[in-house]
């Protein structure tokens, strides 16, 4: 039996470690937040992280993540709050949305996934929203988007950029932020009404509950319904119902699809990132199915295109409103 004494003595060290915790998360927060931009650089942050921040940052989070349903729910309380889609290693978007936005603690936040991949500033981009989320759990909520897994960061770019970041010590930083994503959620249910993924719907789901019933860690399996959420699309052909995705993974579905899963479900929109086409250049986001679907993506200037950065931002009445940030230009030549 734990004596009196020796229970006191365990709850003070827990206490210590605690806000040993809160001080380091804090710090690292800061020191990432008010690092200045690159010389001759209008996209890129100047700041490193070093190896033993990723394997601490990233044990923290894996356990954080562990903790929390596949499907979080967040509460009506949390509002107003933001969903923010893609962001593929825009470092400096991601600050910019917490200055618009507020800093998580004070602001409420969902991510879609796709933190890292494509863009030069993945570690950075994924270390902050962690640690952010290790601070304020009820305040920062991330979704796992197809990017985060091993078998598509080894093709489009994060493997790459932690092995040329970190050289011998590449391969091992990796695999700790792969163990963390391995923890995350899939998808975040606001007030009950609004549903929020990554990819999209799947065949799989009967009733919102069946997404709790996906095991975690894993990885993103080729089928089912993991993939479905991390991988699918609304199509604009009317009249098709579920058909195979063109990307060669998952499935397509069209509008009348979209409202019937909101109606059995009772969700009244579906939050969703993974795609970006010309006309989301201006704007950031795209409607499907009469209201029911919308797409965001919050990178700017992704891979050149000169699109918008979009953040949905739920008020306490439950209006949908779009912000946006202008990626930033070169000025012309005369």
């Amino acid at each position: 039996m734990i004596q009196e004494s020796e229970r006191a003595d365990v709850e003070e060290e827990e206490t210590d470690n605690d806000e040993e915790r809160i001080s380091y998360l804090k710090s690292f927060i800061s020191r990432m937040m008010n690092a200045s931009m690159k010389e001759k650089s209008r996209a890129e942050v100047d700041i490193s992280v070093t190896p033993e921040e990723i394997r601490i940052i990233s044990n923290y989070a894996a356990a954080s993540f562990a903790s929390l349903n596949t499907l979080m729910r967040v509460d009506e309380s949390c509002l107003p709050i933001h969903v923010v889609g893609d962001l593929h290693g825009h470092f400096n978007d991601l600050r910019n949305i917490f200055t618009k936005h507020g800093a998580p603690g004070l602001s409420h936040y969902v991510f879609l996934g796709d933190y890292v991949d494509r863009g030069r500033q993945g570690v950075e981009t994924v270390m902050l929203l962690m640690a952010y989320h290790c601070l304020y759990p009820e305040h920062v909520f991330l979704c796992r988007g197809n990017h985060e897994d091993y078998n598509t960061t080894m093709t489009y770019g994060f493997y790459d950029e932690c092995h040329l970041k970190y050289e011998k010590k590449g391969f091992l930083v990796w695999l700790h932020i792969i163990n963390a994503f391995n923890h995350l959620p899939f998808a975040a249910l606001i007030f009950g009404r609004v549903l929020c993924m990554h990819g999209g719907i799947s065949p799989h789901i009967k009733t919102l509950d069946d997404i709790d019933s996906i095991q975690r860690p894993t990885f993103i399996p080729s089928f089912g319904l993991a993939c479905d959420l991390v991988w699918s699309d609304p199509e604009t052909t009317t009249n098709v119902g579920w058909s195979l995705s063109a990307r060669g993974i998952s499935f397509s579905f069209d509008d009348v699809t979209i409202e019937k899963f909101c109606q059995d479900n009772g969700v009244d929109l579906i939050v969703r990132a993974h795609q970006i086409s010309s006309e989301m250049v201006t704007g950031g986001h795209r409607w499907h199915a009469n209201g029911r679907m919308v797409t965001i993506f919050s990178a700017a200037n992704y891979l050149g295109m000169g699109n918008d950065t979009c953040v949905l931002r739920i008020d306490e009445q439950k209006t949908v409103q779009f912000s946006l940030l202008r990626p930033v230009k070169k000025s012309r030549k005369h």
